[in-house]
């Protein structure tokens, strides 16, 4: 429910594609699967342009709130998964490689996705349950009920194979060991993907 945020889709904040919310910004956000959206979008949860109900906007509202905060944010609204997603990563890469020099202010740059996945009939058979089972605990794992409301936990994904695998790893950890102090009912542990490199 996001009826007092700003919405991406009202572009007067984004100029070519980027808003910068403060002078020196220590943050950058962006997507490389822009498309990702909510099982609330009409035309279903992959690759769509519904900016009210994607990933995009959990980038804007994510802005608004470490701008509140007192945070300087670089937030990238460009599409780099469509119309094609074959090439969404090498696109990212390019923004980044445009973004950086641009505010070198910047400390951390993240690649902010959506946790989705299509569980299968086999896949529930494989582990002994039904679909409806493992779609609920599959459900139960990347959700919790914080302050009353249903929310999602968060993750970091780190490719090991990333030329900078040790610092991204590094910091990863970091952050997720100060946010299992502070929130442990919101993050899950970080997800090493042998053959990812990412950017």
């Amino acid at each position: 429910n996001n009826e007092n945020s700003s919405v991406v889709a009202n572009s007067s904040k984004y100029i070519n594609d980027v808003r910068v919310s403060k002078d020196q910004p220590r943050i950058l956000l962006y997507h490389t699967h822009t498309g990702e959206t909510y099982s609330n979008s009409p035309g279903g949860n992959y690759h769509s342009q519904d900016k009210p109900n994607s990933v995009l906007e959990i980038g804007t509202m994510l802005t608004d709130e470490l701008t509140q905060r007192g945070w300087g944010v670089v937030h990238s609204s460009k599409y780099h998964d469509y119309p094609s997603f074959n090439g969404a990563y090498m696109s990212s890469r390019q923004t980044l490689d445009a973004l950086m020099p641009k505010y070198p202010s910047v400390d951390i740059a993240i690649d902010l996705h959506r946790d989705g996945r299509t569980l299968t009939g086999d896949e529930a058979q494989k582990m002994g349950l039904t679909l409806d089972q493992l779609k609920n605990k599959e459900h139960s794992r990347a959700t919790t009920t914080y302050k009353g409301e249903s929310v999602a936990k968060f993750l970091f994904v780190v490719g090991m194979r990333n030329e900078n695998v040790s610092h991204v790893q590094e910091l990863a950890n970091d952050i997720t060991s100060y946010a299992m102090k502070k929130y442990p009912e919101l993050v899950l542990p970080v997800v090493k993907k042998p053959y990812g490199k990412f950017n």
